[in-house]
């Protein structure tokens, strides 16, 4: 499909196998829905832009939706080591517990609010079992310094974020 898709019909004729395919991938019906949805959306916003030289649904659109559904599982794995590692307070303090999650959901939007690169080095360091920022240069390819200066500039906009 090369021409400028009628988009309602395009979503119909393509939405199910787009739907699906997420599915198979292991998400619940009802985020694999808004995955699906937001793939759409996404779709439509780069044709208006102009972004997309060659139009050929569903294979597009699938690629997408996959794309979206592997970094949710990604985020999944990436919060579930995060509360692995930190410690559990002491039962009996439902107020405490609320605001340690609370600071750790902050925490991770913050990170998400970084770049690519900065997410992935602070990953590599701090989500990862015996992760250094020697290890985490060696596979981003980059100089211990740079991957010492990008933790540096992650922290502190975290920190900056936990202040507002």
């Amino acid at each position: 499909m090369t021409a400028a898709p009628a988009w309602d019909d395009a979503i119909r004729e393509h939405d199910r196998r787009v739907y699906v395919s997420v599915l198979a991938l292991g998400l619940p019906p009802d985020r694999a829905r808004e995955v699906t949805q937001m793939t759409w959306t996404r779709l439509i916003e780069q044709y208006a832009k102009g972004k997309l030289a060659d139009l050929e649904l569903p294979g597009l659109a699938i690629r997408q939706a996959r794309f979206y559904a592997l970094n949710e599982h990604q985020r999944a794995r990436t919060e579930m080591r995060v509360l692995a590692a930190v410690p559990e307070p002491p039962a009996g303090d439902p107020e405490r517990d609320l605001a340690s999650r609370q600071e750790l959901e902050r925490v991770l939007a913050a990170l998400e609010t970084c770049s690519p690169q900065a997410r992935r080095v602070f990953r590599l360091v701090y989500a990862t079992p015996g992760g250094t920022a020697q290890t985490a240069a060696q596979a981003v390819g980059l100089s211990l310094q740079r991957v010492r200066q990008i933790l540096c500039e992650t922290r502190a906009h975290i920190r900056k974020e936990l202040a507002r």
